[in-house]
């Protein structure tokens, strides 16, 4: 009997699993919980989805089932929608050749579970729970690695990495996101594995990466990335902006400042903070490598607003007003600020510029933000100005003078707006 109980999923997951097993109970086979949510619930915490497995072949799971997606079933899969919940109901299976270094070449399906465990990639995920009775199947050790706090490979390392080479870049995540340590013999293997990184593809690596700088612990798990070698391979053209130890430890202080202790980074701060280019020169291998994952455009844009608002940021000290106005209104501009603040620390800097400018920040409201116009359009037309570039300099221009307090009312925003107007007809 496991010392955990499939009782605490959450209801949702929990009503659908035990329907799920039921189902198949009536087929004379028996229905697993398995992987990450058991692991989870061993770890005391709660499971997000679920993910099941049996002997029961796909063209079963399909006739068993009213609701299916055969979104995986040449791989044994099948997704099955039961209370409300889509769940990957997985046949028990032996897998041989990896050509394109993530899906097998040939499917072998068997009705034993611990043959199915010996596919998985880490000892921790390999772990199968009953819903009906809470029976634990452990055929890997999981539950003492767990316990040791420690994520191991099944069976030979080199191997489960040369299946599927994201699983050296799963190692780190999880070592993360658990606080596990990495079994020596896991480790090294990794370390000589980083060819399987090669085949890849970028949109796989990106995701993977996300993932990490979403969980606490980010630091640890770019850490073990680079001290394996695996992050020169993961991100072609990094050794341009981390060329040296030096250098990765920088990186390494700074991540570790802006997650403060156990709260995530985020994909965006992450990724600007791993990428931050330094220099012309390290902006155009930045840029390489952004164009290798090929972020979606909104990441990319946040990516690029966080360099540009933190490279702002550390030059705004005794800037005027509307400059901190400005700078407050723009994407990202405390995120922004957050890793301005992680780099001058990392460098062992004074950051009380940037704590007052902070402490400036928040004590803006959204009115002297956004403060109303004085000025508009039918303004400058009335005032016979030309129509054209001039119009957009002369809004700013009469907000920056609201903003700095030299137009208090309306009637002195029309009487600097009647000056300028004189000054451009007679330039």
């Amino acid at each position: 009997m496991a010392s955990f109980s499939a009782q605490s999923l959450p209801a949702a997951l929990h009503v659908s699993a035990v329907q799920i097993a039921r189902r198949v109970a009536s087929a004379g086979q028996r229905a697993w919980i398995v992987g990450g949510p058991v692991r989870d619930l061993a770890l005391g915490r709660k499971p997000s989805d679920l993910d099941m497995a049996s002997a029961l072949l796909p063209d079963q799971i399909e006739a068993l089932f009213e609701r299916t997606n055969a979104v995986g079933k040449a791989f044994g899969t099948v997704l099955v929608h039961v209370g409300g919940i889509d769940v990957q109901l997985t046949t028990f299976r032996r897998e041989r050749g990896f050509s394109d270094a993530r899906r097998p070449d040939l499917v072998e399906y068997t009705d034993k579970v611990a043959e199915d465990a010996r596919r998985r990639d880490f000892t921790c995920n390999a772990l199968y729970l009953d819903p009906l009775n809470d029976e634990l199947c452990d055929p890997e050790g999981g539950m003492h690695d767990i316990e040791a706090r420690v994520l191991r490979a099944v069976g030979d390392p080199r191997a489960r990495f040369a299946e599927d080479g994201l699983r050296l870049v799963r190692l780190a995540r999880f070592a993360a996101a658990l606080d596990f340590a990495v079994d020596p013999r896991t480790l090294e293997a990794a370390a000589q594995s980083v060819a399987a990184l090669i085949g890849v593809s970028a949109e796989r690596r990106l995701s993977e990466l996300e993932r990490i700088f979403e969980t606490p612990r980010s630091a640890r798990g770019i850490e073990i990335l680079a001290t394996t070698g695996l992050l020169q391979t993961l991100l072609p053209g990094f050794h341009e902006l981390c060329p040296d130890r030096a250098a990765l430890e920088r990186r390494l202080r700074a991540l570790k400042l802006v997650e403060n202790g156990e709260r995530a980074v985020g994909s965006a701060p992450g990724l600007a903070l791993l990428l931050e280019p330094g220099s012309a020169a390290g902006e155009t291998a930045a840029r390489a490598i952004l164009d290798f994952l090929r972020p979606s455009r909104v990441l990319r844009e946040a990516i690029e607003a966080l360099w540009k608002r933190e490279a702002e940021a550390t030059a705004l000290a005794g800037a005027p007003r509307s400059r901190l106005v400005r700078f407050a209104r723009a994407a990202r501009a405390g995120d922004g600020l957050r890793l301005a603040r992680a780099w001058r620390m990392a460098d062992g800097g004074d950051t009380a510029e940037l704590d007052l400018l902070e402490q400036q920040l928040g004590r803006l409201s959204q009115s002297d933000l956004r403060p109303a116009s004085w000025i508009s359009s039918a303004d400058l037309e009335r005032s016979k100005i030309a129509r054209g570039p001039q119009w957009k300099r002369l809004l700013e221009e009469a907000e920056t003078e609201r903003l700095e307090g030299r137009l208090a009312t309306r009637e002195a925003a029309l009487d600097w707006l009647e000056q300028r107007a004189r000054e451009l007809r007679e330039a």
